[in-house]
This record gives C-alpha cells, structure tokens and sequence, in this order.
C-alpha cells in the first residue's frame, strides 16, 4: 500500500470497502419512464412545465470489483426513484429526498411534502376510504430545485441483487450509505448533472442517511451545497432511551413540557416559546444534576424535583414519583390521559386516541399515524396512473419490515449507537460553504428538538461554521411535513436555501 493509500485508509477505511462508482455496464438495465406534466398554482398563478421520471439504476455493491468479467459478475442492487425535471434552465440545482425508517421508501414522501403532487390532508377534507385527491401542491420546491425521491434497497421497487449474501451489508448503516451514495453518483453521471447545486434532504433516519452520504460524497470530491435534515437523528445516544440513561430522557422533557402546553396543563397562558426556555433550564439545572446522584438526594429533595417535574410535563406528582421521573416515549404518552383510559400520539402528541388494550408502539395505537392512513393507495394509484410506473408481477414495498427489523446499527467509527456528529464535522470543515438546515417538531417524541441541539451543540465547530447551520422550528410532531400549516412555513423557510448566491 503506497503511502498516499496509506493516509486515505487510515482517514476512513471505508474509502477501501466501499469504493465509489458511477457505471452503469449494461444499459439495458436501464429502463426509464418519463411522462410530462404541468403544476399549475393560483397563488401565486404558475403554470410550471415539468418531466417525471421513474426507473432503476444498477449501483455497484460495496465491496466488488467492478472490473469483474461478464461470467463473474452478478446482478448488483438496483434503485428505483422518482425524479421531477423543469426542462429548459441550465445548472437547476437538484435535491436528493430520502426516508426514514430503517424500512421507509420516498413513496409517502413524494404525495405529502414537497413534490409537484401532494395528497389533501385530514384538515382539508381528506378521508381515509378511497377515492383520494391529489392537488397540485402549493408547497412544492419544484420552481426552484429539481427533486428525486430515492427508494433504500428493500423498499419500493429497489432490490438487492442477486447475491443473498449482499443484503445483510446492505441493511446497514455503512452498507446503506455506501450504496445510496453510488446511487447519487451514478444518478449524476446517467443525467449530466455535474454543474448543478446539489442538496441532500432527509427525514428521521434519513438524516442519518444524509450525514453519512454527505462525507461519503465530500470524500469522493463530490462537495454538496445544502443537507436538510427534518426530525433529525445524527446520535442515537440521545433518543434511545433505557434504564439509567439519563441523556435521552433528559432531552425529552422540553418535548413533554410543550405538549403540556398544547393540552392546557402547564402555563396556557403563556408563550410556547418560554415554556420550552423554561424546561430547557429545568433540565439542565435541575433534573441532570439531581439524576447523576439520586441516592444522595433527601426525601425532601425528591419531593421537590417531581413536584416541579410533574407540573411541568402535565402528569400527576403521584405518577412522577411512582416512576421516578424517568419517563420515555411510551409511558408518557399512555400515562397522560390514562384516567380517560386515552393515549396520546408519540410521533406527534397532540393527536388523542383511544387506549388499546396492549401498548405496542406500531400504528395502530399511534393516534398521530391517522394522517398517513390511505397514503399507501394513494400513493399506488399516483404511480401507476399518473407516473405510468406499474408492474403486475411486482408490488411496491411502501414499508420493509425485514428492513426495520434486522437492521445492523454497528458502524465502523462508534460503538453501540450510530453517531454520525463526527461525520458531519469532517465534511462541514472540508467544505465550509455547505448549509445545514434543521427542521424540528416542537410535538415529537421521536427525534425531539432538544436532542438536535444537543447534538449541534456538541460538534465543537469553531464559530465561523455557525453561521452555515439554521434551525427552524414546527407546531408539529415528528412528521410534521403531513401538517399543511408546518409545510407551508417549511417551503418558507427552504427557498432561501436554494435562491440566496
């Protein structure tokens, strides 16, 4: 190994294992379908050309040789996106959309957030039973930036080649940026995109996907402008709540202390704004410190902090004390509105539903999911009839439990959790012209906003970066892209991103 390899090794191992490729051998594996289309809008009046393009891209698996001869060689992975192009305007910048999950595909994301098409929500008259309306989407970024929704390999109609032994590397996190990574590249390559502004936009675990895809990309001289990260989750050391963990169940509490709010049980009086300062410096001040040392704390003590805990978050001091005062996803949202025998959502706690007889955190004790039911129909009914993308012999996996549940979170640069902080730090000091927007739900139990500055804060960037990093904030939950209020001042507050030189 030359010295040069040498330094590049020893700066990421995974330049080795996962090299980055963007050829696509055989071209018949290619098989796009484009269909045409116009976005017209009332407010203000636009009447918006645009093509849409749907298809897979073979991407070389991490780890192979693509010099391998046609006897050798095996399918590899393929993509499957959706990709929406204003013609005619030379360096469009273009956004790469991926999902969360482990397990989410783009297509939910595509009807719902910021494509040229969106299904109507609840508050707009949306049912759950069929047939569904899909508007022209006011909310779009079309206008400014040309968007391909990207599906993971297991969701969709990607796939993970023929080798059974590849797909175990592939529900990964290295695995997983590797290959999208590759995609991205490839996706480049295939459409001449070289001269465009280029943005990654994540939601949940897309963020992660983002971060790691970032550096991934950064490090193949392929420099970004833009992530977008919405419900970020960049250290899972702060979300993962567990017996004794203080940090998750510490950063929650401005979460609980805002749904307090919203239900009326703590200052409705008073701004949301400083319900939240307040419970930040509750946290900080109070709860961490008496937590590091809860055998030393006297009975009076205790008393005190649940007291001031349980007005707080909106529960009684009985349940406080009962539980003391750790409290996570799960327990608070089934304990909030127990004596009602109601729970409240988790994804977005301003959602009340009636309580199951078994707590098992999936969708259907969720309240909050009911904005997403009718969305896999939906969806496959825009696909197939308006993007002509159909296949009878193939169903579009909208969501991989085999993904969601087998996931391997083991990274090659931190134990236990994936923490992908580093990451963002060598890619933001490498190319300190990229913007980092971070979108967050104030109602959002699953990636809560206190743990995205926890982990901002905690980069260590000297402050001529800061400037590159912009929080915004939603009256909304994890998903608050589904809340037509949070996604207008969402594409608010994105435009800048993409018009500012």
């Amino acid at each position: 190994m030359f010295l040069y390899d040498l330094a590049l090794f020893q700066k990421d191992p995974m330049h080795w294992l996962f090299p980055l490729v963007a050829t696509i051998s055989n071209t018949d594996l290619v098989n796009l379908v484009e269909t045409r289309h116009h976005l017209s809008l009332n407010e203000p009046y636009l009447d918006l050309p645009y093509k849409a393009a749907t298809g897979k891209f073979p991407v070389q698996f991490p780890n192979t040789s693509p010099f391998e001869t046609s006897e050798e060689a095996q399918l590899p992975p393929e993509i499957f996106f959706i990709a929406y192009f204003v013609e005619g305007e030379s360096d469009r910048p273009i956004t790469f959309i991926f999902p969360g999950g482990p397990g989410g595909s783009c297509g939910p994301e595509t009807i719902c957030s910021i494509g040229p098409r969106r299904i109507l929500s609840l508050s707009e008259g949306k049912s759950i039973l069929p047939p569904y309306e899909i508007i022209d989407n006011p909310e779009t970024l079309l206008p400014w930036t040309d968007l391909v929704f990207v599906d993971p390999v297991g969701t969709g109609f990607s796939t993970p080649g023929e080798n059974p032994d590849h797909f175990s590397t592939l529900l990964s996190v290295d695995g997983d940026i590797a290959v999208l990574g590759n995609f991205v590249k490839t996706f480049i390559a295939y459409f001449n995109r070289w001269n465009s502004p280029k943005y990654l936009s994540g939601t949940s675990y897309g963020t992660t996907r983002c971060c790691g895809i970032a550096e991934y990309l950064t490090f193949h001289d392929l420099p970004l402008h833009g992530l977008i990260l919405l419900g970020t989750c960049i250290d899972f050391s702060t979300i993962m709540g567990q017996h004794n963990r203080m940090l998750p169940d510490s950063l929650l509490i401005p979460t609980l202390a805002a749904s307090a709010w919203y239900h009326g049980r703590f200052w409705p009086e008073k701004p949301l704004e400083d319900v939240i300062e307040y419970a930040k410096r509750f946290c900080f001040e109070s709860y961490l410190p008496a937590m590091l040392q809860p055998g030393k704390l006297s009975s009076q003590a205790q008393d005190q902090l649940y007291t001031q805990m349980a007005e707080l978050i909106g529960l009684p001091f009985e349940t406080v004390k009962r539980y003391q005062g750790k409290f996570d996803e799960r327990l608070y949202t089934t304990e909030f509105f127990a004596l009602d025998r109601k729970v409240i959502g988790g994804l977005d706690t301003r959602y009340v539903g009636e309580a199951f007889c078994s707590r098992r955190n999936n969708m259907n004790d969720d309240p909050s999911y009911q904005e997403m039911r009718g969305l896999d129909c939906a969806f496959h009914n825009y696909l197939h009839n308006e993007l002509e993308s159909k296949s009878p012999f193939e169903s579009y996996v909208t969501f991989s439990y085999p993904a969601f549940t087998f996931w391997d979170y083991s990274t090659y640069d931190s134990i236990d959790w994936p923490e992908l902080t580093q990451r963002l730090k060598r890619t933001l000091i490498t190319n300190p012209h990229m913007q980092v927007f971070v979108g967050s739900g104030y109602y959002d139990c699953r990636t809560p906003f206190a743990a995205a500055e926890y982990s901002f804060d905690h980069l260590d960037l000297p402050s001529s970066y800061q400037k590159n990093i912009l929080f915004r904030y939603y009256e909304g939950g994890h998903g608050f892209i589904f809340d037509v209020k949070c996604l207008k001042k969402l594409k608010e507050d994105l435009v800048p991103l993409f018009t500012q030189k």
